[in-house]
């Protein structure tokens, strides 16, 4: 080991080892905040579901028929008793104003609204809320007495890119609220 080659050698492998061992850690780091991101986009996703299933499913709720008051392709607005206090709500679900607080460009608030008092169900992440309505035989349809069923179509992305683009979970569903049929 008195050559100096040698010791040039073992410092060049040393090196290179280090720095492979640090570019190995580097790309489990980025991998895991890509996964990380992608559950919080899925999680966020699913919970915005729950809720519109929830709050749609909910048209009519001792009202009977006749309980749509507008219907368009990004809002909705119905009659129910959403509390169950005996009063009748007017409740609507639409697509709102661009989030501010997302690099996203396509990212938008969803908005729930009940009697007037304006609620953001999502923050950011909504870029696409699309409603179709159905008639009891599964047509579609265009005036607000004969939709029975509402397939409602989501799609969320991340609020900014990663690895270059925006990650993003899209679904559809349909909701036959038990009060229309």
């Amino acid at each position: 080991m008195n050559n100096p080659l040698y010791l040039l050698i073992s410092v060049i492998i040393g090196t290179s080892i280090i720095l492979l061992l640090v570019r190995i850690s580097t790309y489990a780091n980025e991998e895991n905040i890509e996964a990380i991101k992608e559950e919080i986009l899925i999680r966020d996703f699913y919970v915005t579901q729950e809720i519109i299933e929830h709050h749609l499913k909910k048209i009519g709720f001792k009202i009977g028929n006749n309980s749509i008051v507008q219907a368009d392709s990004q809002l909705i607005k119905f009659l129910c008793d959403d509390d169950e206090d005996g009063f009748i709500d007017t409740l609507e679900i639409k697509l709102g104003k661009p989030a501010l607080n997302s690099e996203n460009p396509l990212d938008y608030n969803l908005l729930f609204v009940k009697n007037n008092d304006e609620k953001i169900i999502t923050p950011s992440g909504v870029t696409k809320f699309k409603l179709e309505y159905f008639d009891i035989n599964g047509n579609p349809v265009n005036e607000n007495v004969f939709i029975k069923s509402i397939r409602v179509i989501l799609r969320m992305e991340s609020e900014e890119r990663i690895n270059g683009k925006y990650l993003y979970f899209e679904n559809h569903f349909l909701i036959k609220p038990k009060n229309l049929v």
